[in-house]
């Protein structure tokens, strides 16, 4: 069962300008390629500090293991692949309402709350999370209360079974005691930063507990008993969800189906926009995007990249910060000048060289104009006769990324919410049900699900969550693999004269590489402080040398 926050009764409360429909091809391939680059090789251990605990903790596998066995075996419950169950809900011993739960595997789940003024439903899917409220607004959740709704839905719809073949990681941390009946915690998360706290009393071995920080929830269960006679699977009877200023309401076991064949249908959202055209949508979309590129270049802008190292095991091993002052220079890559690593302002003798560097670039750029420039035109006219080769012209002028995705991808659950302050259409995309992909570029679209928002107005990208739905392998000389769960979140964001511009990019990839071993990529970038310039050599003077307080360390 997976209760949150926003089953409480209470009021409801993303390399620049890259076309959205080519972000996962450019991310996933550059993460790749930067992994083999860098050398693959297997994550190091770092050594832990001891942590003053009574006994060595066993491992969290071994603790899962116990878990499933003490429940009804592992067997048994994997046979579980979908499972229906009706609640009564209390509060202080009174009857509030009734829910109704619903997981599917390989990741869904729905729970209905119905009480005396009106209807609550949260859900999550392969796709997104979301939440109709009480108040009848829809909202399709983000950030780090999505990546806990989604970890938690996983987890719930396989029932813990085989969690590391879904790319989940897992240890176990020091608990405090609970009050007469200790217990073993398991912290599950993924690499995209979502954390759930699992608590398995070390008497029945049974879970006791989930701690959700992200969702500001505890959901404590007890009285377990076989509900279904024939299945011999222990489900908790009673359950308790405390959330930060909503008291705590209590669930009572009623009744549980398994194996009914409940639909994918049921874990998306209402659809509430009957009339949209979300391919004639899409097709504006892929149009405003190529204006938005050429006006990228008008502006500089401050560019933080944080990348982190996380074991095997979840753990943040390192994390660095770079912060950079970026010029666009027109037909090159951009110029960067270094400004602080790690929260530290480079020294006054660092700030000096770095510079000097840049300068040299800036005249290197100014030298190569010509040349960069007929670069850019041989390179865009033979896009131009490959897209009369692919008679992308007789197909209405779209661009051929955009295409793509038409014909591979569905879009389904169009629904209309505000976000960032702003009127968004927002859709879930999957793979098409039978598409066969022509080509390799087709079989890792084929592979991606995620959720987008769309201004309606200004016909664009908001923010673009994707990720890999299975494992891909690539061939390049070295055999890749890409994990299950592979993906990136991208934003834009308006300006005040109306044009978009990044905002926000985030990238989580596991690679195994055949007989090296595996790397990860778990990287954020953040744009900021834009400032408009004509994007020519000429527009930039650089000031000098920023300086810092002797007594501060470099």
């Amino acid at each position: 069962m997976i209760l949150n926050n926003n089953t409480v009764p209470q009021s409801a409360n993303w390399n620049r300008s890259c076309k959205w429909s080519c972000v996962a091809l450019s991310y996933l391939r550059a993460a790749v390629v930067l992994v083999v680059l860098l050398g693959c090789r297997p994550d190091s251990i770092l050594a832990q500090k001891k942590t003053a605990v009574p006994r060595k903790l066993p491992s969290a596998e071994k603790v899962v293991d116990n878990y499933l066995k003490a429940s009804g075996g592992k067997k048994r419950i994997a046979a579980i692949r979908d499972a229906a169950s009706d609640w009564i809900i209390q509060l202080k011993d009174q009857t509030m309402g009734t829910a109704r739960t619903q997981i599917k595997a390989p990741g869904s789940i729905r729970t209905e709350m119905t009480f005396g003024n009106g209807q609550l439903i949260s859900a999550a899917n392969t796709s997104s999370a979301w939440v109709y409220g009480l108040d009848g607004q829809l909202r399709t959740l983000t950030g780090a209360e999505a990546n806990a709704a989604k970890l938690q839905s996983v987890l719930d719809a396989n029932r813990l079974v085989d969690y590391k073949k879904l790319n989940i990681l897992a240890r176990t941390v020091p608990a405090s005691d609970m009050s007469s009946d200790p217990a073993h915690v398991v912290e599950f998360s993924t690499r995209n930063g979502a954390r759930l706290r699992y608590w398995f009393s070390t008497n029945s071995k049974l879970l006791v507990k989930i701690e959700d920080e992200a969702r500001r929830t505890t959901t404590s269960f007890s009285d377990y008993r076989v509900a279904v006679p024939s299945s011999n699977v222990l489900e908790p009877h009673h359950v308790s969800l405390t959330t930060d200023g909503s008291g705590e309401l209590t669930f009572l076991l009623q009744r549980v189906n398994y194996n009914t064949a409940i639909p994918d249908t049921a874990f998306e959202p209402p659809v509430v926009v009957q009339s949209l055209d979300v391919t004639a949508l899409l097709r504006e979309v892929g149009r405003n995007q190529e204006l938005v590129e050429k006006r990228v270049s008008e502006y500089a802008f401050m560019q933080k990249e944080t990348d982190r190292e996380i074991s095997g095991k979840g753990e943040v091993k390192k994390e660095t910060t770079k912060v950079y002052e970026v010029f666009p220079v027109a037909n090159r890559a951009p110029i960067m000048r270094l400004i602080s690593e790690n929260g530290v302002v480079l020294s006054a003798e660092r700030a000096a060289k770095e510079s000097k560097r840049v300068e040299e670039e800036f005249l290197k750029a100014e030298r190569d104009r010509d040349k960069n420039e007929q670069r850019v035109e041989r390179r865009r006219a033979e896009r131009q006769r490959k897209k009369a080769a692919t008679k992308g012209e007789a197909e209405g002028d779209d661009d051929p990324d955009v295409s793509q995705f038409l014909k591979i991808c569905e879009f389904v659950s169009p629904r209309r919410e505000r976000f960032r302050d702003r009127n968004a259409v927002v859709f879930d995309f999957r793979p098409r049900p039978g598409f066969k992909p022509g080509n390799r570029e087709e079989s890792l679209i084929s592979k991606l699900v995620g959720v987008v928002w769309i201004d309606p107005i200004d016909k664009q990208v908001m923010r673009l969550e994707a990720r890999l739905a299975e494992g891909f392998k690539m061939v390049g000389g070295l055999l890749l693999s890409l994990r299950p769960g592979a993906g990136f979140v991208i934003e834009q964001t308006r300006m005040e004269e109306g044009v978009w511009l990044p905002r926000l990019a985030q990238v989580n990839l596991s690679v195994k590489v055949l007989l090296f071993g595996g790397g990860d990529v778990n990287k954020t970038i953040e744009w900021s402080d834009y400032k408009h310039f004509k994007g020519d050599v000429g527009d930039y003077k650089l000031e000098a040398p920023k300086t810092v307080d002797p007594e501060k360390k470099p």
